[in-house]
């Protein structure tokens, strides 16, 4: 990864992997011991812009470079806005600014012009066999080794969420003591547990239409302090083992396709913002249930 220019922007959703470049930016661009005077984190919306330009403008203390990284930039002011894209034509050779911008400010008419000035790196969640060997490589990380059952398993239970993947890793590393390898009944223990077969009944209730069976195991999960895209990610698990099984229970193939569909609607509206996740989940349970297409 590059760290040789003026102005990047970290475009995407995915926090984890963004904190993880920035914490390379640091090692690549800061002298040992000058973090605490060249590295500065401001909130857009909630900062002085002037300032974070006087900042990016000024010598860096000791040697080496200055370290600005400014987060959701699309929600700065208009003027602010054109604050930045003025100093975006003439930056400091000095400083290094990252310009964070969410998923939803990808439409905006001023990542349209910043984008002009900057390098653009993606932040998206890996999918599949990458996110089987990120999971891998976090394990390594931290001295150990992890099957490659195992892995997938975590992947499927915690799909979209690395966050919550590196909570997990943190716990079944913990969990496995001096043992060096993570199997996949250390994964059932440490992240399913009781919710794996709370989820497991609250998808055959969906299988059977009973949404107010569906109701009462979900408003359980949620009780035991489960995060609803945590609780997503479960159900799409075992949905997902349905399709991959002969035996479906009382779904039919296309009513599996379907469930899949509502999951994936269902994550999208909640990381725009356009429901509460909890009203989400609640929406989701009534859709599946009825077997038809119900707007959220």
């Amino acid at each position: 990864m590059p760290t040789n220019l003026p102005i990047y922007i970290f475009k995407g959703d995915e926090k984890y992997l963004k904190k993880e470049a920035v914490e390379n930016f640091k090692k690549a661009l800061l002298k040992m011991g000058s973090e605490a005077f060249n590295f500065n984190i401001y909130d857009a919306g909630k900062c002085d812009l002037k300032e974070v330009v006087s900042i990016l403008r000024s010598v860096p203390f000791i040697s080496g470079k200055r370290l600005v990284v400014l987060r959701d930039a699309a929600s700065a002011s208009i003027d602010e806005k054109n604050m930045l894209l003025e100093y975006a034509k003439n930056p400091s050779k000095n400083s290094c600014l990252i310009i964070d911008i969410p998923k939803e400010g990808l439409d905006s008419d001023f990542y349209g012009n910043i984008r002009r000035y900057a390098e653009e790196i993606s932040f998206t969640p890996p999918k599949g066999g990458r996110m089987v060997l990120w999971i891998q490589k976090e394990i390594k990380k931290r001295g150990k080794s992890i099957r490659n059952d195992a892995a997938l398993l975590l992947s499927e239970i915690k799909i979209d969420d690395q966050d919550g993947l590196i909570n997990e890793i943190e716990k079944i590393v913990s969990y496995i003591g001096r043992r060096p390898v993570v199997s996949k009944e250390d994964v059932e223990t440490i992240v399913g547990g009781s919710a794996s077969q709370n989820i497991f009944e609250l998808v055959d209730a969906l299988s059977r239409k009973d949404a107010k069976q569906a109701l009462i195991i979900s408003d359980k999960l949620l009780k035991t302090k489960k995060a609803v895209p945590e609780i997503l990610g479960m159900i799409g698990w075992q949905i997902r083992k349905i399709k991959r099984a002969k035996d479906r229970r009382v779904f039919t193939k296309k009513e599996v396709d379907k469930a899949i569909e509502y999951l994936l609607e269902t994550d999208q509206e909640i990381k725009t913002g356009h429901i509460k996740p909890q009203d989400a989940l609640l929406a989701l349970i009534i859709r599946i249930s009825a077997g038809k297409e119900t707007p959220i």
